[in-house]
C-alpha cells in the first residue's frame, strides 16, 4: 500500500495494480528515466574516450558506435604531404580518402563535406592557400553539426579576390583552433614560415591521440626538422614544438578547439612525419 504525497493522513490510499500487465508498466515507469541516463552516460563515454573499442565486456558494443571495422571516410582539400600519404595508405583498413581542390567544393560544399567523417584542409604542397568564403562557411558548419576537421600549417589563410584577408577568422569563423593576428618585422606570423631543428613535446598528458608518445623523436639525442609558424593558439594547446638552441623557442604543435559536438585540430607541422599521433589521430576522430 502506497500513501501520495503529504502521507495517509492527508491523501486517498493508493493500491499498485493487481494485475501482471499492471505491475510491470508501474515499475517501468521508474526504470525508463535511469536506462535514459545510462544511455546518455554511455555515449558521452564513448565521445571523450572514455570507453573504446579495447574496453573490457563493453568494448564491442562501442565498436558499432564507433563505426566498427567499416573505415571511415577522409576528404583532403588540397594536395598533403607524401609521408600523410603514405600513413593513410598503410592504414586503409582505419581510413578511406578522396583529394579534391579547394575550388571543386564552391559549389554546395555543405552537401559534400557531409558525405564525409573527416575533412582535412592540407594546402601545405601547394602555392595557392585560398579558400572560399562559401567553402569556409560550410567547413565551419560541418563541425557544428558534429563533422571533425584537422588543418595543417597555412592552409587556408586567405580568400580569393580578398585582398584585405589573411589567417583563418574571416574565413572560418571560430573554428580553426589558432590565429594570425600578431605581426613579427612586418610580417604576419602565418605568412612567417620557421625551419627549426628541436622535438615535439607532449603537453596534455592525458589526450587520447598522445597516449603513450612523450616525444618526437623519442630517443633524447636525436631531433627532428620542423617546418613550422608561430601562430598564437586560440583552443587547447596539446603538443609544442621546442627548439635545440640555446634560446628554447617554443611554438604550438598540435592544438585542438573544444566543441559540443564536431571535433577541430591543427597541425603546426607535417602530421606524417610522427606515424603514430596521425595514426591516433584518426582513430580518436572515428
Amino acid at each position: 500500500m502506497v500513501y501520495p504525497e503529504g502521507g495517509a493522513e492527508g491523501g486517498q490510499e493508493y493500491y499498485p495494480p493487481a494485475d501482471f500487465k499492471g505491475k510491470v508498466g508501474y515499475h517501468l515507469e521508474g526504470v525508463i528515466p535511469l536506462i535514459l541516463i545510462l544511455i546518455i552516460l554511455f555515449f558521452v563515454a564513448i565521445r571523450f574516450d572514455i570507453i573504446t573499442s579495447s574496453t573490457p565486456l563493453v568494448g564491442p558494443i562501442a565498436e558499432i558506435f564507433e563505426g566498427g571495422a567499416k573505415p571511415s571516410s577522409m576528404l583532403i582539400i588540397g594536395a598533403t604531404s607524401q609521408e600523410v600519404l603514405d600513413v593513410l595508405n598503410d592504414n586503409d583498413d582505419l581510413i578511406r580518402y578522396r583529394i579534391k581542390t579547394a575550388d571543386s567544393l564552391r559549389r554546395n560544399p555543405r552537401e559534400q563535406l557531409a558525405q564525409y567523417d573527416i575533412v582535412m584542409l592540407d594546402q601545405s604542397q601547394e602555392a595557392n592557400k585560398e579558400v572560399s568564403r562559401e567553402l569556409g562557411e560550410g567547413i565551419e558548419k560541418y563541425v557544428a553539426a558534429g563533422g571533425n576537421l584537422i588543418v595543417v600549417l597555412d592552409s587556408g589563410i586567405r580568400r580569393p579576390g580578398a585582398f584585405d584577408v589573411i589567417g583563418w577568422e574571416n574565413t572560418f569563423g571560430q573554428t580553426v583552433p589558432v590565429s594570425c593576428d600578431r605581426v613579427i618585422n612586418d610580417i604576419p606570423v602565418c605568412l612567417d614560415r620557421r625551419i627549426v631543428r628541436g622535438k615535439l613535446y607532449r603537453e596534455d598528458e592525458d589526450h587520447p591521440i598522445l597516449r603513450g608518445i612523450e616525444a618526437f623523436p623519442a630517443e633524447p639525442e636525436l631531433f627532428a626538422i620542423f617546418e613550422t609558424f608561430d601562430v598564437t593558439p586560440t583552443g587547447k594547446e596539446i603538443a609544442y614544438i621546442q627548439e635545440a638552441s640555446a634560446a628554447r623557442k617554443t611554438y604550438p604543435a598540435i592544438v585542438e578547439k573544444p566543441t559540443l559536438v564536431g571535433k577541430s585540430i591543427y597541425f603546426n607541422y607535417n602530421p606524417g612525419i610522427t606515424r603514430g599521433i596521425l595514426e591516433s589521430t584518426l582513430r580518436y576522430m572515428r
